[in-house]
């Protein structure tokens, strides 16, 4: 099974600001049980984004909250019915969300194999293309995780 599952993607919401967004992301941590505290992790990902904006280019999006409370790597994936403002680096608004979340233990390690691989994915036009054109949450995780895959 890849790190991309079914479970974890949530597509077409209607949220309308970065701050609903990191809830979403902090109530589905709870509920998917990658942490069993929303609060920290909520807290965590608005921490992140303070350092430097995790939107990238093309309408992507990479926050990424690492914390004790996160049992393990996991990613949680969100489109959004309209794009939003996110500060990213080419200034569109981001409609698609890539959420990594990394236990403390494993920050060095994980964290940085995985933001570097999901980074490295969304530099590709092809990879972009086809995560914008998905229509299922099973293209978006066979997608990713064979292309995760290819870079290990």
């Amino acid at each position: 099974m890849g790190i991309i599952q079914e479970e974890k993607i949530f597509l077409n919401q209607t949220m309308t600001t970065q701050e609903e967004v990191f809830e979403f992301l902090a109530r589905q941590a709870k509920g998917l049980a990658i942490s069993e505290d929303e609060q920290q992790v909520y807290q965590k990902l608005v921490e992140r984004e303070n350092e430097g904006t995790t939107g990238m280019m093309d309408g992507f999006a990479i926050p990424h909250a690492k914390d004790q409370s996160i049992s393990e790597p996991s990613i949680i994936i969100v489109t959004l019915a309209e794009g939003i403002e996110w500060n990213s680096l080419d200034g569109q608004l981001i409609n698609f969300v890539i959420a990594l979340f990394i236990p403390d233990s494993e920050a060095g390690t994980t964290h940085l194999k995985l933001l570097s691989a999901v980074a490295r994915l969304l530099m590709r036009n092809e990879v972009t293309e086809k995560l914008k054109t998905a229509q299922t949450k099973t293209e978006i995780a066979t997608l990713l995780n064979e292309k995760i895959g290819e870079n290990e």
